[in-house]
């Protein structure tokens, strides 16, 4: 099969200065960032029909300048790595804007995943791929060069050859090349129908005294996600997948900027720094804060999130529903540990919910508290949610599925006593979350 593959990759080279594949190039609709797009679509967000590229005014982007950028008429491209393509706008108030154009839904396999367009970058046998771009340890002929429209992006597992999966080069000098397990749509329930709250890998459900508590089970909050900033991508705020392509997390984590393109979403993680071959990387095309102000966001991905083990959603409330006092609910997070250990990895501890009318006693948080938040922690403190797991998820067992109560919001410091953490209660706005993914 080596010596086949070999010989196959060498056919395509030499077909590929005759073939080119016009039905991927011409589509209306893009992957990733659309910086491949080669559509028609030349009308702005705003309405505006687009300028030609090469129209007669001081422009950055300039047809002969970057031929192999197919700045064509005047049709939306993306030029520069930004979120999405645009083009210059004859609004004579904006320079240039963003165009409207959907994502290609093609991040599980239809047929032999030629089109396949997702993250997976791992092979059937757990070995790493090699990114299309490098040349070691297994030099090739598959590259972004010859074949700009096979998504030759990254890492990632690509069908560039027709082969019957999707498959990748990989970084074991021993193995030139494997298949990777990538999902098929028809096995992809919708988004409705997906199982939430049971994770493949059992949390340890640390119920002792992230400060205090334990370093979690890897993978065993699947729907944990990592909110990172732009551009060093460092962790900022936790949050949790409750759709394929919808994230909540808290309206203060989104605080240093109202541009969706400035965070990152990480899923499929344990370690803080993503370094995991099981990490999904995604942008943010979208951010909904609660209209009456409340401390809850949703995030819509650029693209939904493969769902498997390692990464799958959290059960949505009841709505109104109020936990009763002294539930043993569970928070998660990367955030700080004020020396308790386990520093760098998600950890979990189980905390006792404290009913509204407690902890607004004055010995507590002092009418502070208000009906659509919640808290939860113990009397004496020792363990608490803290900086860095804000937006996080506060999940309940019920029925043998986790249900997400709370949104980590704000505290008085971390862990004192008398002084538990304030959660949004989920609950009381399941209606709103069940609109705005209704209407986006």
């Amino acid at each position: 099969m080596q010596v086949q593959k070999a010989g196959l990759l060498f056919c395509l080279f030499l077909f590929s200065v005759f073939l080119m594949d016009y039905t991927e190039s011409t589509e209306d609709c893009m992957y990733s960032r659309g910086e491949d797009y080669r559509g028609k679509i030349s009308i702005t967000e705003s309405g505006h029909t687009c300028q030609r590229w090469d129209f007669d005014v001081e422009n950055a982007f300039k047809p002969s300048l970057y031929p192999e950028k197919n700045l064509e008429e005047n049709y939306c491209r993306n030029p520069d790595g930004e979120p999405r393509p645009w083009c210059y706008s004859p609004n004579p108030s904006k320079r240039w804007e963003f165009c409207s154009i959907p994502q290609c839904e093609h991040f599980c396999i239809t047929g032999d995943g030629r089109s396949y367009r997702g993250t997976i970058s791992v092979t059937r046998t757990g070995k790493t791929c090699q990114k299309w771009t490098s040349q070691t340890p297994h030099e090739h002929l598959i590259t972004q060069e010859k074949y700009p429209f096979k998504g030759l992006e990254e890492n990632y597992c690509r069908n560039p050859d027709n082969d019957r999966t999707p498959w990748c080069i990989t970084t074991d000098p021993e193995t030139r090349w494997e298949y990777c397990n990538v999902p098929k749509c028809d096995d992809q329930s919708k988004s409705g129908d997906l199982k939430c709250g049971q994770p493949a890998r059992e949390p340890k459900s640390c119920l002792w005294r992230v400060v205090g508590g334990c370093v979690s089970e890897p993978h065993s909050w699947p729907w944990q996600i990592s909110l990172r900033i732009r551009p060093e991508k460092f962790h900022w705020c936790g949050g949790t997948l409750i759709h394929p392509q919808w994230v909540l997390t808290a309206v203060h984590c989104l605080k240093e900027s109202a541009n969706p393109s400035y965070y990152k979403i990480f899923l499929g993680i344990h370690t803080k720094n993503g370094s995991e071959s099981s990490k999904q990387e995604q942008d943010v095309f979208k951010m909904v804060k609660e209209p009456s102000g409340a401390d809850i966001a949703l995030l819509k991905l650029d693209r939904p999130a493969v769902i498997n083990d390692l990464v799958s959603l959290a059960c949505l409330p009841e709505k109104n529903y109020i936990v009763p006092d002294g539930t043993e609910c569970f928070v998660t997070g990367w955030g700080e540990t004020q020396g308790t250990g386990g520093v760098g990895y998600l950890k979990e501890t189980g905390i006792p919910i404290i009913e509204n009318k407690i902890c607004n006693r004055p010995s507590f948080l002092n009418g502070r508290i208000k009906d659509h938040e919640m808290c939860a922690g113990y009397k004496d403190g020792g363990t608490d949610s803290c900086q860095g797991d804000s937006g996080g998820p506060l999940v309940c067992k019920a029925q043998n599925k986790f249900v997400l109560q709370g949104v980590t919001s704000w505290g008085v410091n971390c862990a004192l006593a008398m002084k538990p953490g304030v959660y949004v209660r989920v609950s009381n706005f399941v209606s709103w979350i069940e609109q705005t993914l209704k209407e986006n």
